[in-house]
């Protein structure tokens, strides 16, 4: 993959590089790469914006939230 960096981006990938963060261009991104996944995409709070968004759609009448019964179907006669 190649990428064409301008303005600051590039400014700060050749500063990772120069202040010794990174020993390449390719390096240094990969590194904001991990970075911004690790700072903005954990699991805990991708979930967490699921949940919130699977709950604005149950409000808001877009989703249907089921009863045990209903999600079990034909198999409910069988809990106890």
């Amino acid at each position: 993959m190649n990428v064409i960096l301008r303005g600051k981006t590039k400014e700060i990938v050749e500063s990772m590089v120069s202040e010794g963060y990174a020993n390449s261009q390719s390096e240094a991104v990969r590194l904001a790469l991990v970075n911004f996944g690790e700072k903005h995409l954990s699991e805990t709070e991708l979930v967490n914006k699921k949940l919130d968004r699977l709950d604005r759609e149950i409000s808001s009448g877009k989703r249907k939230l089921l009863t045990p019964k209903e999600a079990l179907g034909k198999y409910a006669k069988h809990l106890k």
